[in-house]
């Protein structure tokens, strides 16, 4: 008996220990000089014409000429939808070296999850994974290409990595640029918006949206309809519905219907269209509709984990606005950083998601979440924009921005 114990012991030990060493091998809290890749409104630009390149190319090859600075606005931009990271990657002779830091959650181990890799371009032969580093641990070459693909399958990245793996035609590297043709089929440009889409519970997202049009119904139509009433009623649910487990997930799926209604993307209306009974709205924000929206907005992207690409995305949406639109207005963009830290706050951890709930369940006005910053400068031009603020990195625009984030942080939902 005390055999068979000791048995049991060390096979529950033994492989603990192991993973524990791994783990602590693979991690480390030591600062590497890489960079940030301050993303500019034109690197922006560059990255999505690089990712999307298959849009306009149905059924067609495309053919991409990439520098190194384009492979590292591309990974930046598209590793920032996903974690807080940072990576370069440098082109060689016959290979393109990859060095990635992930930063991870508090633990014991490590802050940092750092990854070294070459992909190298043999003539006429498919890319091939060598000198696999994570942490201190090397991986030998036959197992590096299979650990790399394993860790991808389990993301969504794995779809456009499929999709590019697939119909990839030419992959080399001439003159300090990397060479890639690849077929785009008919169904890419669909599979690839996948990429921002949640997924999501068909039958908890109709009691959702049959709650959110119970309230339009009892609405008060003399009466502006504000962000307070279409969330109010959508987390009563999301707090009915919850526990410890789940709690994160309904609080997704409130913040994705009520951004559906307020911002009626393609297919925002489907669970009204056979109903003439629910009246259509405006949603406010201190009598404007578009902050609603831009509150919306940046919240669904940064409850799906996304906080970071709304961030870069509602600073380049101003940046453009100010070069052709309406103008650049940090009102617009304090509504779309109220609703990334709302988002952020909602999916947090399950704690942090049932408190948000417990608070939204019986919130009685938007002030609770979206402070008042009607104060602040917008409609400026391109011009009157360089001239007050030079930039997005000086420090009078850095300084608006602390104002910002220090009225978000005193409205009630967030103490």
């Amino acid at each position: 008996m005390l055999t068979l114990l000791r048995v049991i012991l060390y096979g529950i030990g033994i492989p603990t220990v192991i993973l524990a060493i791994f783990i602590a091998l693979s991690t480390s809290n030591k600062e590497l000089a890489l960079p940030h890749w301050e993303l500019t409104s034109t690197d922006i630009q560059r990255a999505k014409k690089i990712l999307h390149a298959n849009q306009h190319a149905s059924d067609n090859i495309v053919s991409l000429d990439l520098s190194e600075r384009d492979l590292n606005i591309a990974c930046a931009y598209l590793l920032n939808i996903y974690t807080d990271s940072q990576s370069q990657i440098q082109l060689q002779h016959d290979n393109i070296s990859f060095t990635l830091r992930f930063s991870l959650p508090d633990n014991i181990f490590g802050r940092y999850l750092d990854i070294q890799f070459q992909l190298r371009t043999p003539n006429y032969q498919p890319p091939e994974i060598i000198n696999l580093q994570i942490g201190k641990i090397t991986i030998p070459d036959i197992y590096a290409g299979f650990l790399i693909d394993t860790a991808i399958k389990y993301t969504r990245l794995n779809q456009y990595l499929q999709l590019i793996r697939k119909n990839l035609k030419v992959f080399s590297i001439q003159a300090q640029q990397l060479h890639i043709e690849y077929h785009a089929p008919v169904s890419t440009s669909n599979s690839l918006q996948q990429l921002l889409t949640p997924k999501i519970d068909n039958r908890a997202l109709t009691q959702y949206q049959e709650k959110l049009d119970k309230a339009l119904r009892e609405h008060d139509p003399d009466w502006r309809l504000s962000l307070s009433n279409v969330l109010q009623p959508l987390f009563e649910l999301a707090q009915q519905r919850s526990t410890a487990e789940n709690a994160i997930a309904e609080n997704r799926l409130a913040i994705f219907i009520a951004n559906r209604y307020v911002n009626y993307y393609p297919g925002s209306t489907a669970h009204r269209q056979n109903n003439k009974s629910v009246p259509k709205y405006s949603v406010f924000l201190y009598k404007r509709i578009d902050m609603a929206q831009h509150f919306m907005w940046s919240a669904t992207f940064s409850a799906l984990g996304n906080s970071h690409l709304a961030n870069i995305l509602g600073i380049e949406k101003e940046l453009k606005d100010a070069r052709k639109g309406s103008g650049f207005s940090f009102i617009d963009l304090g509504a779309d950083r109220a609703g990334m830290n709302f988002g952020k706050q909602a999916t947090a951890s399950p704690e942090q998601a049932m408190k948000i709930q417990e608070k939204m369940a019986r919130v009685e006005h938007y002030r609770a979440f979206m402070p008042d910053i009607r104060d602040l400068p917008e409609g400026l031009s391109s011009q009157a924009f360089t001239e007050q603020y030079q930039s997005i990195y000086s420090s009078r625009y850095q300084s608006i921005l602390e104002e910002l984030d220090r009225r978000i942080a005193d409205c009630e939902i967030y103490r």
